[in-house]
């Protein structure tokens, strides 16, 4: 059975009539004869009664008349997805990122891109940088957002990003008060504060472990390690201090709740992060604009 001859006997059902039905669908009348008597052939009976100015269906052609319709509106529901998802408002995108990424580098983008392809279904999963490599080779990620550098070879960069990564306490901090006073603040002077450590980039991390492990020995300070979304609590509420990247906590620095503190004798840090993909994969449309979107919404941070 054929798609040619659904169409010709829901549309002569609908019209009544060969002729009509032949010219709304750009065909001649005596095609459309052809369509219906093969349909008929293989239905085992005739779908119209024969005779009489208008067409009227048999008990077998109104059996199998719901039917057609119902193959014809899955078969145009088909074509409007693929040409919905060739425009990129169909489709699926999924990500793994490190956490804390998914909440200050993806928010903005995720709203956007909802905005730009509402009926595209996204997934964002926070996994640690083996998981979320894992996962674009397994086909359950399509792009992963991580810590700088990535090695691995078989991952195709798709942007790179960089900021400044400063020291944060609250406003009434102790530090945070002595820097407003203009007193200078040491390294040395960290570690007889509890110290929020998060992950970042490799680099940032190994180096403030570094710095942290050997500035603190027999001080009476402490080291917790928690995700970044953990320590912003604490730290409002003046229980430590942590490193973190200056677009995480700029809402708070500008509502006056926190503060960065500069430190004499710690070199400027930057925490890099990479959007990137299976190499050699093309990605589709609503990938490909997720990516974009991404790049446009952290510009600020863009590298290349």
């Amino acid at each position: 059975m054929e798609l040619g001859h659904l169409e010709a006997f829901e549309r002569a059902a609908r019209e009544g009539s060969f002729t009509r039905a032949a010219n709304a669908l750009g065909l001649t009348q005596p095609s459309i004869s052809a369509r219906i008597a093969a349909l008929e052939a293989e239905l085992g009976g005739a779908v119209f009664e024969r005779g009489g100015r208008r067409l009227h269906l048999t008990p077998l052609g109104r059996a199998f008349l719901p039917y057609a319709e119902r193959s014809l509106a899955v078969l145009a529901d088909g074509r409007d997805a693929v040409r919905r998802y060739a425009e990129g408002k169909q489709g699926y995108v999924s990500v793994g990122v490190l956490q804390p990424l998914a909440m200050y580098m993806l928010a903005r983008p995720l709203e956007r891109f909802r905005m730009e392809y509402p009926a595209v279904d996204v997934a964002i999963r926070e996994r640690h940088p083996r998981i979320v490599i894992d996962m674009l080779y397994g086909g359950t990620a399509t792009l992963g957002l991580l810590g700088a550098p990535v090695w691995d070879k078989g991952l195709a960069v798709l942007a790179r990003f960089q900021e400044p990564v400063h020291l944060v306490a609250a406003v009434d901090h102790p530090l945070a008060v002595r820097a407003r006073e203009r007193e200078s603040v040491a390294l040395a002077d960290l570690f007889a504060h509890t110290i929020y450590r998060v992950t970042l980039n490799p680099r940032v991390t190994a180096l403030v472990q570094n710095l942290v492990e050997q500035g603190r020995r027999g001080s009476g300070g402490a080291v917790i390690q928690v995700p970044a979304v953990m320590a912003l609590q604490p730290l409002i509420l003046g229980q430590g201090v942590a490193f973190l990247p200056e677009s995480y906590v700029q809402r708070h620095i500008t509502a006056g709740t926190l503060a960065f503190l500069p430190v004499d004798d710690l070199p400027l840090l930057y925490n890099e992060t990479t959007l990137v993909t299976l190499g050699g994969r093309d990605l589709d449309q609503p990938n490909a604009a997720f990516a974009r979107i991404v790049r446009a919404e952290c510009r600020s941070m863009l590298v290349d």
